[in-house]
C-alpha cells in the first residue's frame, strides 16, 4: 500500500496545474465534455495540455489513447468519462504517476443512489495509492493565479462574458459546482477579483475543509465564501475557524439544507448530511465568521470586504443628494447596527459652504437635487472624512446620467488613497455603464439599494478589530 499523499501538496498541485491531462475530452467545444478545453485555450494555460480520447484527435490538437500514452507525466487529469470507466480511468492515472485528479463525473450513489459500488470502487483505489481526488459529481476548479480553468464552467467562457474573471483576493469553496461558479458570476457584476474557486460535488476525498484549511496560509486569499450542505467532519471547523481569526482573515458561510426538504434535497444532490441545523448555528458562532443567507447578501458582503478597510467603529456619515434616499439610507443603517451621529457645529459649518441654504449639515447630509447640476462630490465626503466624527461614509445620488461622477474622478481617486475608512457609493437608480467602470476602477464598493449597502457596511462592522 502506497503512503497516502499529503491533503496541503495535492491541493497545491490542483492549484498550480502544470501538465494536465483531459480524459474523455469532446471534440464538441460546447459539450460539457469539450468545454474544459476550449476555456484553458481561452486563458492561454502556459502548462501542457494533453488530451485523452481514443477516436483520435480533439478540437486540433493530438490525443492520446490512453492516460498512459501521455510523453510526460501529467500532475493533474481532469476525468469527464462515464462513471462506469472512471474506476479504470483512475487506475490507469495511478500507473502514470499523476498526483492528483478532477472526478467531474456522476452517478455515485447521489440521486436515486445508483453507482455506490462504484464509489466503493473508487475508495478502494485511493486507499491502495497515493492518488488524491476532488469529486466525484463535480464541477472541477479554477485557478485565476495559474490560468487555469479546470472546469465545464460557462462563467469561465471568455467568448460568453466578453472579459476573463478579475483577479483578487476571494476564493470560493462549494460542494455544488453550479452555485460555486454563480458566486464568481454574480461577484463579477460589481467588480470582486476572485483567485480561486473550488467545487467539491460528493467529496470522496479532499473536501471544502481541506481546502479551507490550505487557504489559510494562502497569501493572496483574504476572504473564503464556502458554500456548504453539511461536513464529514464538522469538528473541524473550529480550529480552522481560530486560525482565520488569527490571521485576520474571514470565512463567509452560506449553509445549505437547513429545512426538512432542503436537508432530502442535499442527500440527493451530494450525497451529504446536512445535520441538525441548531448544530451548525453554534458551529458557526464566533469571531471569524460571517454569515449570508441568501444570493444577493452574499454578493454584497464579498464586494465590501474584499474593496474596502473594515470600520473601525459603527459612526456612518450619509451624503446625499436626495433627502429622501438619506433618510432611508438612515432607517437602514439604523437596521443594520450602524449610528448615524449628528456632525459637531464646526463641520456643519464647513458642510454649509457646500449646499443651498435649504440643504442640511446635520446627517445625513442633504446636498439637495440642486447640487447635482454643478457641485463635485469630493470635497464634501473629504469634509465628513476628515471630521474625524465618522468611522465609514456612504455617498447617495442619482448616477443614471454618464459623466454625473466622473468630474470627481481625480478627487475620488485621491481621496481613497489616503481615507483609511470604508467609502460607499449608492445610486438610488441604475448607475450609467460609464459611472460603473468608474466605481471598478477605483474599487469603490457601489449599490443600488440602501438596504444592501447598508448591510454591507454592517459586515466590515462585525470583525472591524481583525483587519484595519
Amino acid at each position: 500500500m502506497s503512503v497516502p499523499q499529503s491533503v496541503s501538496a495535492a491541493i497545491d498541485t490542483l492549484l498550480h496545474p502544470k501538465h494536465v491531462a483531459l480524459i474523455g475530452v469532446s471534440d464538441n467545444a460546447a459539450s460539457l465534455g469539450g468545454r474544459p478545453l476550449r476555456l484553458l485555450d481561452q486563458h492561454r494555460f502556459p502548462g501542457g495540455l494533453y488530451p485523452v480520447n481514443p477516436r483520435g484527435a480533439v478540437q486540433g490538437r493530438e490525443a492520446y489513447s490512453n492516460v498512459l500514452e501521455v510523453p510526460t507525466s501529467p500532475d493533474i487529469a481532469m476525468v469527464t468519462v462515464r462513471a462506469d470507466r472512471v474506476p479504470a480511468v483512475l487506475r490507469d492515472c495511478v500507473a502514470a504517476g499523476v498526483k492528483a485528479a478532477i472526478v467531474c463525473s456522476s452517478g455515485f450513489g447521489e440521486g436515486l443512489g445508483g453507482g455506490a459500488e462504484l464509489r466503493d470502487e473508487l475508495a478502494a483505489i485511493l486507499k491502495e495509492s497515493d492518488l488524491r481526488i476532488i469529486g466525484p459529481n463535480c464541477e472541477g476548479l479554477a485557478s485565476l493565479p495559474a490560468a487555469a480553468p479546470l472546469t465545464f464552467s460557462p462563467v469561465l467562457d471568455v467568448a460568453r462574458t466578453g472579459r476573463p474573471l478579475r483577479e483578487g483576493g476571494v476564493s470560493v469553496l462549494s460542494q455544488s459546482g453550479g452555485l460555486g461558479f454563480a458566486v464568481a458570476e454574480w461577484g463579477s457584476a460589481v467588480g470582486v477579483g476572485f483567485r480561486y474557486i473550488v467545487s467539491t460535488g460528493n467529496e470522496l476525498d479532499l473536501d471544502v475543509l481541506d481546502f479551507a484549511e490550505y487557504l489559510a496560509d494562502d497569501a493572496g486569499t483574504e476572504v473564503v465564501a464556502m458554500l456548504v450542505e453539511g461536513f464529514g467532519r464538522p469538528e473541524r471547523f473550529e480550529a480552522i475557524r481560530r486560525r482565520y481569526h488569527e490571521l485576520g482573515k474571514l470565512l463567509v458561510v452560506v449553509k445549505l439544507g437547513g429545512s426538512p426538504p432542503g436537508f432530502v434535497g442535499a442527500r440527493a444532490h451530494t450525497g451529504h448530511d446536512a445535520g441538525e441545523s441548531g448544530e451548525y448555528e453554534r458551529l458557526f458562532e464566533g469571531d471569524g465568521v460571517l454569515r449570508a443567507a441568501n444570493e444577493e447578501q452574499l454578493t454584497d458582503m464579498l464586494q465590501a470586504l474584499s474593496k474596502s478597510p473594515r470600520l473601525a467603529g459603527p459612526r456612518i456619515g450619509v451624503v446625499t443628494t436626495s433627502g429622501g434616499a438619506g433618510v432611508w439610507t438612515a432607517d437602514v443603517c439604523h437596521a443594520a447596527g450602524l449610528e448615524l451621529p449628528a456632525f459637531s457645529e464646526e463641520t456643519q459649518e464647513r458642510l454649509s459652504r457646500y449646499m443651498p441654504a435649504f440643504g442640511s449639515p446635520i446627517n445625513p447630509v442633504d446636498l439637495t437635487a440642486q447640487f447635482l447640476t454643478e457641485g463635485a462630490f469630493t470635497p464634501v465626503v473629504e469634509t465628513v472624512i476628515d471630521s474625524g466624527e465618522v468611522d465609514g461614509v456612504i455617498l447617495v445620488s442619482s448616477l443614471s446620467t454618464p459623466g454625473r461622477l466622473e468630474r470627481d474622478r481625480e478627487g475620488l481617486a485621491a481621496l481613497c488613497q489616503r481615507a483609511g475608512l470604508p467609502l460607499f457609493v449608492l445610486s438610488y437608480t441604475h448607475p450609467a455603464a460609464t459611472t460603473v467602470t468608474l466605481l471598478e476602477e477605483l474599487r469603490l464598493p457601489w449599490y443600488t439599494s440602501s438596504a444592501r449597502a447598508a448591510k454591507g457596511m454592517a459586515s466590515l462592522l462585525t470583525h472591524s478589530s481583525e483587519k484595519k
